[in-house]
């Protein structure tokens, strides 16, 4: 492995660690980006951050971000100064339905904990039949169906594309994953354009695609506690939505708008906090319009296709906010958002 990575082992239980992996940057030397297959509360941040520097002290801006797989592992072995990255002896692979839980987990109890979450959004994401998994020449058919013009400008597009929400009323949007490139946290996104307000899509929504694609992206990340967060082939990764979620985490930052107004407008079409945001999107005049941070030109939103950005490069990248997660280390099911919550077990990796 190149000397600007290597593993992290984080405890799971008292006989085994997790392997996770490092980037270093190669600009900054104080900066290291963690890759998570599993969303982060803040217990897990702690332990992180405590792991990374007992291992290079140095190593005083650490930034978290999501694996290119969900796939847990687990190993009994300790590194030593000859294997310093043992291979793991279990690698639990969460399945379909493993995954549709954990999405719907991390939107449910990021939402529960400020109030939000209806026993709507629970029926509307509790049903796995509008959440489909084509193979690739059906996404591809999809990427066309939904608005990306000729079929080889679909074909062409979609392998840059992590999924598609259709339009149409909450209960009704359908959830199209890319089989080659999605992970749980797509899903977590695909899932909160599943219970968004009718308001933000109808005609004439004040809101441009590019702020309801930021809106969207930057609960994902606070929900799932990363700091940013890429999508992408192999050799072609780069940040999801990287231009809109920073300037609605800018927005908040400097007092034009709050996370609550955030959520009030994308689940309630709350007047106020809407008029906020669109006064700070306005001033913002970002002119992308809602495509990916590249410039390219993939379904915008109503048909929701989420692409990606710039190349990912972790020394460029920044860590834009603290994430507040009530403790409770929930990792393999993704829970630990809702304050009230109490597993009626010990966590533990999904079942193949």
């Amino acid at each position: 492995m190149a000397r600007n990575k290597g593993h992290l082992y984080l405890p799971y239980d008292e006989q085994r660690s997790i392997q996770v992996e490092y980037v270093h940057s190669s600009r900054d030397s104080a900066k290291t980006t963690v890759l998570m297959p599993f969303a982060v509360n803040d217990n897990w941040r702690r332990e992180i951050v405590a792991a990374m520097q007992a291992k290079d002290p140095g190593r005083t801006t650490i930034q978290i971000s999501n694996a290119t797989s969900n796939a847990i592992k687990l190993s009994s072995r300790r590194p030593t100064a000859s294997t310093p990255s043992p291979e793991p002896e279990m690698v639990v692979e969460p399945t379909a339905a493993d995954n549709n839980r954990r999405a719907q987990n991390i939107v449910g109890n990021y939402l529960t904990q400020s109030g939000m979450y209806t026993d709507q959004h629970r029926s509307v994401l509790s049903d796995d039949s509008h959440v489909h998994r084509p193979d690739y020449s059906g996404f591809v058919s999809q990427v066309a169906a939904n608005g990306a013009g000729a079929p080889a400008q679909a074909f062409a597009q979609a392998q840059h594309v992590e999924a598609i929400t259709t339009p149409g009323p909450v209960g009704d949007r359908d959830v199209y994953l890319n089989p080659n490139n999605h992970n749980v946290f797509t899903l977590a996104h695909e899932d909160l354009h599943r219970i968004e307000h009718p308001s933000l899509q109808a005609p004439g929504s004040r809101l441009t695609p590019g702020t309801v694609e930021g809106m969207t992206e930057y609960m994902t990340q606070d929900a799932s506690g990363l700091d940013f967060r890429t999508g992408g082939v192999p050799g072609q990764r780069g940040f999801t939505y990287r231009n809109e979620t920073e300037a609605v985490r800018n927005s908040i930052s400097s007092g034009q708008y709050t996370s609550q107004d955030v959520q009030r407008t994308y689940l309630r079409g709350s007047q106020s906090p809407t008029d906020r945001i669109v006064g700070a999107q306005n001033s913002q005049a970002t002119g992308n319009q809602g495509n990916v941070t590249s410039g390219q030109s993939y379904v915008s939103h109503g048909n929701s296709v989420q692409g990606y950005g710039q190349p990912w490069n972790p020394s460029a990248a920044t860590s834009a906010f603290t994430v507040s997660i009530s403790p409770g280390r929930q990792a393999y099911q993704d829970m630990g958002s809702g304050p009230a919550y109490q597993p009626a077990r010990p966590a533990r990796p999904p079942s193949r």
